[in-house]
């Protein structure tokens, strides 16, 4: 196959050799949608006239091509002969242009790592989401999942004033960044799976699982030259041999060590409850250190009410006890469940809502306190609840925002009920904007937003006006004429 000749495919042809629609169609159609078919005809047939629905100008056209690239590489038909690797070569490049929109030029580059079994499958695939992500969503995938060592995590508001866009609209774009990249590791699996042959990254299988953490990423980063995380190779590792292995870690949180459990384990076992009743036991306020019998402990997780299986479950418990959650096991077999001094979860939400001097959002609050603690509930609601039960802190509206109950300068009450507050101060009906001015000093919202709000108000305790201005249906006003003309009910 010639080496310093890229096999193009016919869309790119048409684009940079300036090949009309009807001729890339009767390519098609012929079964010419590459360069190298093209050539190959025609140094076996001279002409394209035999190719159905071929005209004069179609075949002046293909031929123009042909001479052009024959007489520029000095192209013979031995050079075109493929061997079955290059068909696979080719049959993956051409995937990756058709789907993702990969120029051949730029995958080409990776053919002799494609022979010799060593292509850099995460640095080609970091190419990939470049195509399928646009701009801010690319930036939003490097600096809010952890996925990369070297990118500062950023929160969704710092984000939000970088793109001048709201936090939640962020949130909403950063939800759909990880289906994205899932659907788009899952196409190649189901579809290319033949892939897997062409790289080699050599986990090494603890009995029955498959521990990835720092060593892991760091040997293939060097090797990649790249600076990703353990937790994004979990992610695409857990997709490319879901046949065989399956996770049971939160994909929302950042752990130590990650591990893959054979399918056989997993479906017997419930990791889930196993590792969350560890890590509560181990996140609590411990008095006085304790011990389980790690058997009996284990037990009452498996699905099969047959103890032997613990023997193929009991490695992977005891890592995840060990180096994860730093749970000592004895000579005997116990969890040590240790005394600790930790300082409780809600002196935690106390101090970051000190620190920061105002009101916080409950996502915003989870993040930081996931920042200094691992005692952070892993379900965003378990945080709520105990946020609600601190009683040195109250919620503000229905906004999931809290505050300290001694900021007495910080009203709580929804918008409906500041708008209400501020309307009652008036005997004339106000116009929307200042409405909209007297509730953003206390929520972070807009004129759109608080419509929405007292329309949707079934007290009917609101009335509107032309012209944008809202008013108390329990005041009578006189109608205004002037400036803004008679105002008038809508």
């Amino acid at each position: 196959m010639a080496t310093t000749l890229t096999n193009y495919h016919i869309e790119e042809l048409k684009e940079f050799a300036g090949l009309s629609e009807r001729t890339k169609n009767v390519c098609i159609k012929g079964s010419l949608e590459t360069l190298y078919k093209i050539l190959l005809y025609y140094l076996k047939n001279e002409n394209f006239k035999k190719i159905r629905n071929c005209g004069e100008k179609t075949n002046l056209e293909l031929m123009a091509l042909a001479r052009k690239y024959i007489e520029e590489y000095h192209v013979s038909i031995e050079d075109l002969e493929v061997n079955d690797e290059d068909i696979t070569f080719e049959k993956f490049k051409f995937f990756c242009f058709e789907n993702f929109g990969i120029p051949s030029a730029k995958t080409e580059v990776y053919r002799n790592d494609f022979f010799e079994k060593r292509f850099p499958f995460f640095r080609y695939f970091l190419l990939i989401f470049r195509e399928i992500l646009n701009e801010r969503e690319y930036f939003i995938f490097e600096h809010n999942f952890g996925y990369f060592g070297d990118k500062t995590k950023m929160t969704l508001q710092s984000i939000g004033d970088l793109y001048h866009i709201t936090r939640e609209r962020i949130r909403q774009i950063s939800q759909l960044i990880p289906y994205k990249i899932e659907d788009t590791i899952t196409r190649f699996t189901r579809e290319q799976d033949y892939l897997k042959s062409y790289f080699q990254y050599k986990l090494s299988s603890k009995s029955d699982f498959i521990l990835i953490d720092s060593s892991v990423a760091d040997r293939i980063n060097a090797k990649e030259e790249l600076n990703l995380t353990p937790k994004f190779y979990t992610l695409v590792f857990s997709i490319l041999l879901s046949k065989s292995y399956s996770t049971f870690q939160d994909k929302e949180f950042t752990y130590k060590n990650y591990y893959l459990i054979r399918n056989e384990n997993f479906h017997i076992f419930d990791f889930v409850s196993f590792y969350d009743d560890l890590y509560q036991r181990k996140n609590k306020r411990i008095d006085r250190t304790y011990r389980l019998d790690l058997d009996q402990f284990l037990r009452p997780f498996l699905k099969e009410d047959d103890p032997s299986l613990l023997d193929r479950i009991r490695p992977v418990c005891i890592h995840i006890a060990q180096e994860e959650l730093q749970i000592e096991i004895s000579s005997d077999n116990q969890l040590v469940i240790a005394r600790n001094t930790l300082v409780k979860l809600s002196e935690y939400i106390i101090d970051i809502l000190t620190k920061h001097g105002k009101p916080m959002q409950l996502y915003d609050i989870h993040r930081e306190l996931a920042a200094i603690t691992p005692k952070t509930p892993h379900n965003i609601e378990s945080l709520r609840s105990s946020i609600l039960s601190i009683d040195e802190i109250i919620a503000i509206g229905k906004t999931s925002t809290y505050s300290l109950k001694k900021w007495k300068e910080v009203k709580t009450g929804t918008i409906k009920e500041l708008v209400q507050e501020y309307l009652s101060q008036y005997n004339e009906p106000r116009h929307i904007s200042d409405v909209t001015n007297y509730v953003v000093q206390f929520r972070d919202t807009s004129d759109k937003n608080i419509l929405s709000n007292l329309k949707l108000d079934r007290s009917s305790n609101f009335v509107f006006f032309k012209k944008g201005y809202i008013g108390l249906r329990n005041k009578k006003y006189k109608r205004l004429s002037g400036k803004y003309g008679q105002l008038k009910l809508l």
